[in-house]
């Protein structure tokens, strides 16, 4: 038999008895070249093995699931989606006075909650009631991080957007034209 065979007989054969609480024999020998092989047919040197049945789990059946605060929101109330959608991730902007940075929610920000928008860390102030509209005033040349989080009232994190990469270009003493615009 071929040892990729007597490996299949076996576990064909385990398979077959790992239901049964009957011990089944086994025999084990080493062939010339080193190959270890399994068989339920006896063979000239090799050593019998009592294989019993199969090793198996029952676990408990899972309890209920925990409920929900009282006074959570309910589940249908959650944000699907907090995005800063301007400037664009990766956008480069070249000598920008200021640069706007607009929060989109789903669903609309609700009572109670809070927005907060951080440009490398530091926190904007909001340019409008809804708490949407944001300005990064006279950025420095490099890259820059934007990131917005909002908060229930009780100061969880609900929604996250993910962070917005942006650069900015200034001209330079050794390159004060600007690449846009050549004069």
């Amino acid at each position: 038999m071929r040892p990729i065979a007597s490996r299949c007989l076996v576990a064909v054969s385990l398979l077959a008895l790992s239901g049964m609480a009957l011990a089944a024999v086994t025999y084990r020998w080493v062939d010339a070249q080193g190959v270890v092989h399994y068989s339920d047919q006896p063979h000239p040197g090799a050593e019998v093995i009592q294989l019993t049945g199969a090793q198996t789990y029952h676990g408990t059946a899972p309890g209920p699931a925990p409920a929900a605060a009282p006074d959570a929101p309910p589940a249908a109330a959650a944000y699907q989606s907090c995005a800063i959608s301007q400037p664009a991730a990766e956008a480069s902007l070249y000598a920008p006075d200021t640069v706007e940075v607009l929060l989109q929610l789903s669903p609309a920000l609700r009572a109670g909650d809070q927005v907060s928008v951080t440009a490398d860390g530091t926190v904007l102030q909001p340019l409008s009631a809804d708490g949407l509209n944001y300005q990064v005033s006279q950025p420095e040349r490099g890259t820059h991080s934007l990131s917005a989080t909002v908060r229930s009232s009780d100061g969880t994190v609900v929604c996250s957007s993910p962070a917005v990469t942006f650069y900015v270009q200034r001209p330079s003493v050794n390159t004060p034209g600007n690449p846009v615009k050549p004069h």
